[in-house]
């Protein structure tokens, strides 16, 4: 017999902690969150009610996954999950401040985008990984740009996204051994192969630029001879056809990298993945630079302490990118000269501060003079 616990209460001591370990939480009254409390979930929620946060910190514990399921959605301030297993919600869940991922996935359906977890208009989050991550639909206001924290049930696949257009929300999700989802030969002219491995879904209606990474799991080396071919593509839902979407910011190799499209309007296109384009006879850009490889080793012995590209002194004005094999943004900086010493940026909202990035090869952009060209590489940070 299933056990419901009802909740008609008001939370607003300065320090009050719940924790709620019944069989079933059943809300179907109104159930608020002030100040610094605290409420830990550990197992099911049924939410007909109002279940909202001002302040406080709900979070998701457990060594078993639960559902969040009901009319409403629940609408929190802070947010934690620490479940060994997963979240799957069946009602979406509104973020107003942070995420923090720890253990375990939010889960949604895949079919559909109604179920979600969202970011509000300041929301960020920290955390996300391989072991924590939204296996499914995430909902964002984004006003320049924004990280989607997604993945299959096994990595991260991050996908980024910039607007070029005013603030606008934006779902994306990311499916992984779907090839059936999408014709894959149903191609324009210039596009010669696409990747049947994975796919990104993005919704929204403003010009906008993506970039995603690859991964040994991608299996760019079936469909391409060399990365430099690699470009992302989408489904366009009007004429039922795979398009190359653009190829700028390309960095890597056919066993990791990422790639970054040119501008285009999400709801034309069904899905996102990587494609190969024709280049034979096409012109190159005569002022790309491939860039070094270099290596940072931050341990205060004067040598190879920061990173630093001399050919940047030689031009007026930069902007460095430093991303991390998931293709999250992990440093960001105009005018760069030698700053980076292995630690995140302070305009880096989703990456802890207080320790340095881990030992690893990272990929690097230093588009130069406005856009006018890039230099590019690979850097291995050494501790």
């Amino acid at each position: 017999m299933q056990k419901n616990t009802h909740f008609y209460l008001l939370i607003w001591a300065v320090m009050t902690t719940l924790v709620i370990q019944a069989q079933q939480m059943h809300n179907t009254g109104d159930l608020q969150i002030h100040a610094n409390s605290q409420v830990g979930i550990f197992n099911s929620i049924v939410n007909e009610g109002s279940f909202q946060s001002n302040e406080g910190l709900v979070g998701f514990y457990g060594t078993s996954g639960f559902n969040v399921a009901g009319s409403n959605e629940l609408n929190l301030y802070d947010i934690e999950i620490a479940n060994e297993e997963r979240i799957v919600l069946n009602t979406p869940i509104a973020v107003k401040s942070n995420a923090n991922f720890i253990v375990g996935d939010i889960e949604t359906s895949k079919a559909i985008d109604q179920n979600y977890l969202q970011f509000g208009e300041s929301a960020f989050y920290n955390g996300s990984s391989n072991f924590s991550k939204v296996n499914g639909f995430v909902k964002t206001h984004v006003e320049t740009s924004f990280i989607f924290p997604v993945g299959d049930d096994v990595l991260l696949r991050p996908m980024s996204v910039v607007t070029t257009g005013s603030p606008s929300t934006y779902t994306g999700c990311y499916i992984f051994d779907n090839a059936t989802l999408y014709n894959p030969f149903n191609t324009d002219n210039e596009v010669i192969a696409i990747n049947t491995n994975e796919f990104w879904l993005l919704k929204g209606d403003n010009n906008t630029s993506v970039t995603l990474q690859w991964n040994d799991s991608s299996a760019l080396e079936t469909i391409a001879e060399k990365s430099a071919d690699i470009c992302i593509v989408g489904f366009e839902i009007a004429t039922s056809t795979w398009r190359n979407l653009g190829s700028i910011n390309s960095v890597g190799d056919l066993d990791n990298g990422f790639v970054t499209s040119q501008t285009f309007i999400p709801n034309e296109y069904a899905a996102l993945t990587f494609g190969v384009i024709k280049t034979e006879g096409q012109p190159q850009n005569e002022l790309s630079m491939k860039g070094y490889h270099y290596l940072v080793s931050p341990n205060g012995d004067g040598i190879n302490d920061t990173f630093i590209i001399d050919e940047l002194a030689e031009y007026e004005n930069n902007e460095l990118q430093i991303y991390d094999r998931n293709g999250l943004l992990v440093y960001k900086a105009q005018n760069y000269t030698d700053e980076f010493d292995g630690f995140t940026g302070t305009n880096i909202s989703a990456i802890s501060r207080n320790k340095g990035l881990p030992q690893g090869i990272y990929f690097y952009i230093a588009n130069v003079n406005g856009g006018e060209f890039s230099i590019q590489g690979f850097l291995y940070i050494d501790r």
